[in-house]
């Protein structure tokens, strides 16, 4: 519960009632995987929710905001590159696999393989990153500038390079976090539930 606050009335509006909140209400944001390369050249993904367009001129800038800790953060933070795919709906399986666990604990490219998904080698404009198949987009972003800090996230301000799509599979609604929580995917606060 918070405290109720009255706005002023207006000629063609009624007073409206404000209720302060303890915490932000629940978004349907768009769904993304950060595909980012090791040292040793090996992918990793993982699943993204936090991540904008910012800017357009005088190039198109994007923010994303990566967990500490984890191999994304750490590769994205050394090579200062990866692969935002924006998700579709089919992807929604993968969540568990790619958000609730770590690249250091299972191995994610079989996982998705198993799950109908096997990673495929993009354009080479692209990158040397492994990609998922039939994502609505696949945007080549590279870090411009310094991390923010964000308290366990860091914000990454980035230069968005190029945009791809699959050329054979590109139909599909985009997935988005309200799916995700109607199909029990993720808690209502955006955590990846064990299936």
């Amino acid at each position: 519960a918070g405290v109720a606050f009255s706005g002023v009335a207006s000629p063609r509006r009624a007073a409206t009632r404000f209720l302060e909140l303890e915490k932000p209400p629940v978004m349907n944001s768009p769904v993304f995987s950060l595909a980012t390369l090791g040292r040793g050249g090996e992918t990793n993904m993982n699943i993204l929710t936090y991540a904008s367009p910012v800017g357009i001129r005088p190039h198109r800038v994007w923010a994303v905001s990566l967990y500490r800790g984890t191999r994304s953060h750490e590769n994205f933070a050394e090579r200062k590159t990866g692969v935002l795919q924006l998700l579709r709906e089919q992807h929604a399986d993968l969540i568990y696999l790619l958000g609730g666990q770590s690249g250091r604990d299972v191995d994610k490219a079989a996982g998705c393989s198993e799950l109908g998904f096997p990673w495929v080698s993009g354009p080479e404009a692209l990158g040397e990153e492994q990609l998922l198949p039939g994502c609505a987009a696949y945007y080549r972003l590279v870090l411009d500038g310094e991390f923010v800090n964000a308290g366990d996230h860091d914000v990454a301000l980035c230069r968005l390079e190029r945009i791809f799509q699959d050329e054979e599979d590109n139909s599909g609604d985009a997935l988005y976090t309200g799916l995700l929580r109607a199909r029990g995917l993720i808690s209502a606060a955006g955590r990846a539930v064990e299936p």
